[in-house]
């Protein structure tokens, strides 16, 4: 099994980490954009069932910044990842 927390993924592990936790919630933090400015690279900052769970871990991160990027993803059960 793959640890997603720790380490740069792309989109394509994205789209496999929202198939792998349906009904959760995922903030990721964007590394890279692509040159047609979507997003390229990310890290996975927390998951968790509640969204409110997650600006909480924002808010408690020392390395929140204003000049980062921040995705919240809902990895909804019904519905493809269109993030490739």
């Amino acid at each position: 099994m793959s640890t997603w927390s720790d380490r740069i993924i792309d989109a394509k592990e994205v789209a496999q980490l929202y198939e792998d936790n349906p009904g959760v919630w995922l903030l990721l933090d964007v590394l890279e954009t692509a040159p047609n400015g979507r997003a390229s690279k990310f890290m996975l900052l927390a998951k968790s069932e509640d969204k409110d769970d997650l600006y909480e871990f924002l808010l408690e991160d020392d390395d929140w910044s204003w000049g980062k990027k921040y995705i919240f993803v809902y990895a909804d059960p019904d519905k493809h990842c269109d993030l490739i």
